[in-house]
């Protein structure tokens, strides 16, 4: 628990899924990149023995990363100017950079995927090159006890639909069974692969499904990226923030968020202004820029049986 947070760029588009290792992060960003979005697996009460693809870094990452303090951060390259970005970050203390090419020996190509969604990587690579004095993160959300209620204002939802601008749609669906949100991606259910260190599949272990304890969404504006014409930025540091949506124990809050500056993290609180408190568990936060719709039931019945 006295290490820093790890936060490693990974692929989401359909030919990088299925996904290794992001069930083993605490906390799951999905973020806006051209037409696609892409995740940011932040770790720091688990490993994952192999996790990839490992993908390219964008104008967003730095303040998103200053969430954690100062997170140790893999990626897989970037433009010119986003890289000058990313290192204007790790002068103001946002993030420590350790990309694919500084550690040659800590991330490898898989031969069952084509490039560039074949870069993997194991966390403790990249933990064991990290610098000795970065320090572990604050906790990022409030957690409720043993139980303790949720807030009047929790309803009960069966699920909930994100659409990004861009094309990409998600479902997160309430698996009372699991204890969390199913998440589904472009209308198949988003899974996690086994595969050994070395990034061979591991036929041993059957895919699981991503289920996340809480589902976080904070609608996000996006702007054009400075340092890539094509490229939309998120603006995740704001004082007047947006609205929040938390979707926990099968019910959703409705609240806002805010955050007046990158030296301090997301604050997310509810309709009468209380921070909202989380379940224990992995979190998965989404910052759309487009339409969330609350799922009906039946939709919901039809995903759960038929995954």
């Amino acid at each position: 628990m006295n290490r820093p947070a790890l936060a490693v760029k990974i692929g989401t588009s359909s030919v990088g899924r299925p996904q290794t290792g992001i069930n083993q992060a605490d906390i799951l960003i999905e973020v806006r990149v051209e037409t696609i979005t892409r995740l940011m697996a932040v770790f720091h009460s688990q490993d994952a023995v192999s996790l990839g693809p490992v993908r390219s870094a964008r104008s967003s990452d730095a303040d998103i990363l200053a969430n954690f303090g100062q997170p140790v951060y893999g990626h897989s390259g970037a433009n010119p100017g986003v890289l000058r970005e990313i290192s204007q970050g790790q002068s103001a203390g946002k993030l420590y950079e350790l990309r694919w090419d500084g550690l040659p020996n800590d991330y490898w190509r898989i031969a069952d995927r084509v490039p560039p969604w074949n870069l993997y990587t194991t966390t403790s690579n990249i933990w064991d090159s990290a610098p000795s004095n970065l320090e572990a993160p604050e906790p990022l959300f409030e957690y409720r006890g043993e139980g303790e209620a949720l807030p009047s204002g929790a309803e009960p939802v069966p699920g909930v639909e994100i659409r990004y601008l861009g094309g990409t749609v998600a479902y997160f669906v309430w698996d009372a069974e699991a204890g969390g949100w199913a998440r589904w991606q472009d209308g198949t259910p988003h899974v996690d692969m086994a595969r050994h260190p070395n990034g061979t599949p591991n036929p041993d272990v059957a895919p699981v499904q991503v289920t996340s304890a809480n589902v976080v969404v904070l609608q996000t504006r996006y702007t054009g990226s400075a340092a890539c014409s094509y490229c939309p930025e998120a603006i995740t540091v704001d004082p007047d923030g947006g609205v929040a949506l938390v979707f926990t124990d099968g019910h959703m809050i409705r609240g806002r968020w805010s955050r007046p500056s990158a030296n301090q993290p997301w604050q997310v609180t509810d309709n009468d202004g209380n921070p909202v408190r989380l379940t224990p568990g992995q979190t998965f936060i989404v910052l759309p820029g487009g339409d969330v719709l609350v799922m009906v039931r039946d939709f919901a019945e039809h995903l759960l049986k038929n995954r």
